[in-house]
């Protein structure tokens, strides 16, 4: 066995402890470092200073868009579809036939009442005849004068049978008339809801026809912003397969819940819009705002952009440091007006600055030396 000397033993120990003395001096400097940024050297930024904005805003809100009128077409009667004439996307005019609808018991129906009325119309000739003949009788004193008055009620009673039976008739000619679905417009066919040989009743749709020569335009909007359009205005509808922004015309306002205040409907129309918008598509329609109270200026340089948030790096002043922090900030509007600002609503107040070119090495809290220029 190899005996360790006393010598030995004491210049391993000492070793041991200077070890374990600079590995505790070196952890207990770099967590107050890491910890906070605000120690670290100052790194130089460029800031700009936040001004009151000036101008009026042009705000972005989405408008769905449906078509100018719009009919879901059904029959008043029962019985099988016979025929469609027309598919999805076909331009038809009005009064055109799309669907038959089978109508044997009507057609039945009228070839009854047509034979009935026949039968009336020849009793009412015969009882006119009666009545000519009894007059001629009576005037001759041959006959009593109330059987003169017995034939006249006859007549008219027969007379009052053909027009009960005439108005029979038109009641089955209209009923006729609903088996054929005819468009109530010049428009293009957008849905074929039923199959030929379905059977279809009152209320049941069979097609959907659109007029799409005038589109209408339903946008959200809040209610100080109602508050500046004007009947006269006309708004710009933008999209990304337009080469340049179109006029729609102001049609109403509608109130979008039950309190007016807490948001309303914009309602515009499109007139001859491009085939690049159709039905169900939604579009941007841009609004001018004025007289907005607490807005302020932004360059579009400081932004900082994370997912659906938006923020900038605002130099606060502490202890004799400038240390940068992130606030999120929310736009007036999503488009940049003259010179790349930006009105911001909520976040920044005039005054404070922000941080041009925000680097993303710049901590939360770390210590900035503003160049001189901008500060």
């Amino acid at each position: 066995m190899r005996i360790i000397d006393h010598k030995s033993l004491n210049i391993f120990y000492c070793s041991l402890v200077a070890i374990l003395v600079l590995t505790g001096c070196s952890e207990s400097r770099d967590p107050e470092t890491a910890a906070d940024p605000g120690n670290k050297e100052p790194v130089t930024v460029k800031v700009a200073k936040i001004k009151p904005w000036q101008k009026a805003v042009t705000r972005h809100f989405p408008g769905v868009v449906s078509p100018g009128r719009r009919a879901v077409l059904s029959t008043r009667t029962n019985g099988t579809i016979k025929s469609i004439k027309v598919a999805a996307g076909d331009h038809v005019s009005s009064g055109a036939l799309l669907a038959h609808i089978e109508s044997r018991d009507v057609e039945a129906a009228i070839a009854g009442t047509k034979a009935q009325l026949k039968a009336a119309e020849a009793s009412a000739a015969k009882a006119l005849r009666d009545v000519n003949r009894l007059k001629r009788l009576y005037g001759e004193d041959l006959i009593a004068r109330n059987r003169l008055e017995l034939a006249k009620v006859k007549q008219q009673k027969s007379v009052a049978n053909v027009e009960k039976i005439r108005a029979e008739l038109k009641v089955q000619q209209v009923n006729r008339s609903y088996a054929h679905i005819t468009a109530p417009f010049t428009g293009m066919v957008s849905e074929v809801v039923m199959d030929e040989g379905s059977f279809t009743g009152p209320g049941r749709p069979v097609l959907i026809l659109e007029d799409r020569t005038t589109l209408q335009i339903d946008v959200p909007i809040p209610s100080e912003a109602a508050d500046q359009i004007t009947p006269q205005d006309m708004l710009s509808v933008s999209d990304p397969s337009m080469s340049r922004p179109l006029q729609a015309r102001y049609v109403a306002i509608l109130p979008a819940m039950e309190n007016a205040s807490a948001g309303q409907v914009l309602r515009l129309s499109l007139e001859n819009p491009p085939d690049t918008i159709q039905p169900g598509q939604v579009v941007t329609v841009l609004l001018n705002e004025t007289g907005q109270k607490g807005l302020v200026t932004l360059p579009r340089a400081a932004l900082i952009r994370r997912g659906q948030l938006t923020g900038v790096l605002v130099v606060e002043q502490k202890q004799n440091k400038n240390l940068v922090y992130l606030r999120w900030i929310r736009l007036a509007a999503q488009n940049f007006g003259e010179n790349d600002f930006i009105p911001v609503s909520q976040g920044l107040d005039p005054g404070e600055f922000v941080v041009l070119h925000p680097s993303a090495d710049l901590q939360d809290g770390q210590q900035v030396r503003p160049d001189g220029k901008s500060f």
